[in-house]
């Protein structure tokens, strides 16, 4: 017993905490808490989504604190073991019953877990090992091939349930690990060009700027006569099959990518999220309407507000002023948790932080451009904004990893 407490946990207690980027994340949690009471303020004491998140919030410390104790290399050690148990909960998933349409969560009794939220740090886990053991990057095109299955099956998993948006991030976190490991950004291109090809399709000059886009890039990246003539021809066939990618897609995806291109085709259906979200934010001016003043918000216009439209009340409420706190305090962790990567000597680690701040940003990104209808409404929260037990507390295990290897790994 003795010798499994030692290998899980640190020999010595170290409680240090990297406040530098520790600040943001408080700065944040509490203006998010501050948006949840304008949220549920006539709400019921019981169902108040503010003293949800806010029970959550301490639970979160506690495990951060925890999350100090633990040797981190153990993740090293047993990624691969962590990455199948994954692939077992996902599946377990499908056994379970349906919520709202989809089937996301394990059930125990009153109690529920959605494994593939924690699934996104096992990924990272599970990649960050596979590169980090390939030091012989010579076959480039290989590793990406290999980290593109590594992710691909746990995301068509998550996909199936149907959960859009969490499979599109365990897809993106690879791209910025595979360029920290060293991968030329050409053989990245060749990966993410099929995903362009396919999103130009819907117009033939959209398409055809793309392929001539593509053609600008083969020849500046003077690859062989041969393999630019094969991208060229892959490309294209792509741009052919997204008929058939579409026709495979749920209902309710196609509708959300159809509010991107229009939300006034469907004003009181699917595009209504995305014109409300505008109002509010545009409503919002610079300094805002003020606390608990947001007439979108408390009239109810605005829909899932309380998670995937967080932002829209922080637009509404504090204005520009609210959503420049917002970029500024996540700009400044991202900044200084960069910084410190450049300290690193360790591969494992450093692709391990790599990977969990793309989640984060990602995360952001998305939920901010879904707010203003730059991307398709895909359920992504905003980190440490938004509502939501299991999401948080993910994100809080993310910092509370980061934290731990920055001070024991320096």
């Amino acid at each position: 017993m003795k010798k499994i407490i030692n290998k899980i946990f640190n020999k010595q207690i170290n409680f240090k905490i990297i406040w530098i980027i520790i600040v943001p994340i408080i700065i944040l949690s509490v203006f998010g808490l501050i948006l949840l009471r304008s949220t549920s303020y006539d709400s019921t004491l019981l169902y108040v989504t503010f003293y949800k998140q806010l029970t959550w919030l301490i639970i979160g410390c506690i495990i951060f604190m925890f999350i100090q104790l633990i040797r981190l290399k153990i993740f090293n050690e047993y990624a691969y073991h962590l990455y199948l148990l994954l692939l077992f909960a996902l599946i377990v998933t499908y056994f379970m019953p349906s919520r709202g349409g989809a089937q996301r969560w394990i059930l125990f009794g009153p109690f529920s877990m959605q494994p593939s939220e924690i699934g996104k740090i096992i990924i990272v886990f599970a990649i960050a090992k596979f590169l980090s053991d390939r030091k012989d990057n010579k076959k480039q095109l290989l590793t990406i091939i290999y980290t593109l299955i590594i992710a691909l099956i746990p995301a068509l998993l998550v996909f199936r349930q149907p959960d859009l948006g969490t499979a599109i991030i365990y897809i993106t976190v690879i791209f910025p690990m595979l360029y920290w490991i060293g991968i030329r950004p050409y053989f990245l291109f060749l990966f993410i060009a099929p995903i362009l090809s396919i999103l130009s399709s819907y117009n033939v000059i959209a398409f055809s700027t793309w392929m001539f886009i593509l053609i600008i890039i083969l020849f500046f990246s003077q690859p062989k006569m041969q393999q630019a003539f094969l991208v060229f021809i892959f490309n294209i066939c792509f741009g052919l099959i997204s008929p058939i990618l579409w026709n495979n897609l749920y209902f309710h995806q196609k509708k959300r990518i159809l509010t991107l291109i229009d939300p006034f085709v469907d004003p009181t259906g699917s595009g209504y999220h995305i014109i409300q979200s505008v109002i509010a934010i545009g409503s919002g001016g610079i300094m805002g309407k003020g606390f608990n003043q947001g007439t979108q918000n408390h009239l109810k216009y605005l829909p899932v507000r309380d998670s995937d439209f967080i932002i829209s009340v922080a637009g509404e409420e504090f204005g520009l002023i609210g959503i420049t706190l917002i970029l500024i305090s996540f700009s400044f962790f991202i900044y200084w948790v960069i910084q410190y990567l450049s300290k690193f000597n360790n591969d494992f680690f450093s692709l391990l932080i790599v990977g969990l701040i793309t989640i984060l940003f990602v995360h952001l990104v998305v939920n901010m451009g879904m707010t203003v209808g730059i991307f398709p409404v895909t359920g992504l929260p905003a980190p440490f904004l938004s509502y939501g037990g299991t999401f948080l507390i993910t994100c809080i295990l993310i910092i509370g990893i980061i934290n731990n290897a920055i001070k024991n790994h320096i």
